[in-house]
């Protein structure tokens, strides 16, 4: 397999049972392969302690040390390797309160779902499969290893992860698990929201975005997490947009859940839920561009102009396109703005300055506000096409000085 990743990983293992140890590729990265896709990122489990680790490779990351994890750099690759272990009670539904080191039995029983509860020999191909992940697999399912409950309990987030799953894969939540989501589904809202906000992006960045939207409702998880939107657009309106977005940034896919609740909501969902400040103003700046050019056509060619060259103004109309259609309305708006574009190459969006503020100062305007508001009645002159040549802008400037009130 040409990945540097698994090769990485792959190589590791090879060291671990050359020094005496056993050592599997397992979890998240054997589904992926099993079912065709390629795992983001490869996990190894070994009956290694974290200072056997540390000592056979010279780049390690103790990240876990206390769990039993290292991070291992290799061949330009980062593997997590993780000593077998049982968790011994969970005080906060986050994290083991202690850990013991076991065996592969043990460390896959502890583990969330069957289908990553699967080990890999990355030598011969051999899955060790000790919780009939494999026929869960074949048949699109997933399911809580042992008693769903009690792995849910262990950690509040699992519910979240069982949807997101299922929006990745397609996969069906056996019914069991399934009742176990929704009675956990309130439970969820006590985990950090750092960690919730990764499993929601996660879930709007899934092949199936729509169907995880869905689930969320279903579950009660939607109203725990989201309540911002919870009593919105019905399910199904923000599923379809949703799917009519898959391949969308993440700024984009949070624009069409936020839509709703406008530029100023969107912001402050997402500080609640602790995004980067570029992030939540990209996501905000892309509901509130798509809702001003759901006014076209604009009369102003100015307005129209300086709207449609912001950074985000293709996604906005992206977002404006795919709710007029799911809410039922033409796309006008949306063809006038692109058709308004067409033709249009940067030189007519972003016009050469052809005053500085200094002969703006010459031009009898005293300095202050002034400058700048000159500056940009000039630039606005020309995006409508008023003006073309520097003496026509001195020109302008100049009617500008004279309309201006007197100070003093």
């Amino acid at each position: 397999m040409d990945d540097h990743g698994f090769r990485a990983a792959r190589r590791i293992i090879e060291i671990l049972r050359a020094a005496g140890h056993q050592a599997w590729i397992i979890g998240g990265a054997v589904r992926d392969l099993l079912i065709g896709t390629m795992p983001p990122d490869w996990d190894v489990a070994t009956s290694a302690h974290p200072a056997d680790v540390q000592a056979l490779f010279h780049r390690t990351i103790p990240v876990g040390v206390q769990f039993g994890v290292v991070r291992v750099r290799l061949m330009g690759a980062e593997v997590e390797v993780a000593t077998f272990r049982a968790d011994l009670g969970y005080s906060d539904g986050r994290r083991p309160d202690a850990v013991r080191f076991t065996d592969l039995r043990e460390d896959v029983l502890r583990r969330d779902f069957t289908i990553n509860g699967l080990a890999l020999d990355p030598g011969n191909g051999e899955v060790v499969d000790l919780v009939e992940g494999i026929a869960d697999l074949r048949a699109g399912r997933i399911r809580a290893i042992g008693n769903a409950d009690a792995r849910f309990a262990e950690d509040l987030l699992r519910p979240l992860r069982a949807v997101r799953l299922a929006a990745r894969t397609g996969f069906s939540i056996e019914s069991g698990t399934w009742e176990a989501v929704r009675r956990a589904a309130g439970s969820v809202a006590v985990v950090s929201v750092e960690r919730i906000a990764e499993e929601l992006k996660k879930t709007l960045l899934s092949s199936r975005p729509g169907l995880g939207w869905s689930l969320l409702a279903d579950s009660g998880i939607l109203e725990a997490v989201l309540p911002e939107v919870a009593g919105g657009p019905s399910v199904a309106q923000v599923s379809s947009a949703l799917d009519a977005s898959v391949g969308s940034d993440a700024e984009t896919m949070w624009a069409n859940v936020l839509w709703p609740i406008g530029p100023a909501g969107s912001a402050g969902t997402l500080r609640r839920l602790k995004y980067s400040n570029h992030f939540i103003r990209d996501t905000s700046e892309t509901i509130r561009l798509g809702q001003a050019a759901s006014r076209f056509p604009i009369e102003d060619r100015a307005a129209a102009k300086k709207l449609l060259r912001e950074a985000r103004a293709a996604a906005g109309l992206a977002v404006l396109a795919v709710w007029r259609q799911v809410e039922g309305l033409d796309d006008r708006p949306v063809r006038e703005a692109r058709e308004f574009l067409l033709g249009l190459g940067p030189e007519d969006l972003w016009p050469l300055r052809l005053l500085t503020g200094d002969d703006v100062l010459a031009a009898g305007i005293p300095r202050g506000k002034g400058v700048s508001e000159a500056l940009c009645a000039l630039e606005d002159a020309q995006l409508r096409g008023e003006v073309t040549t520097t003496e026509a802008a001195k020109a302008f400037v100049c009617r500008w000085s004279a309309k201006m009130p007197e100070s003093g």
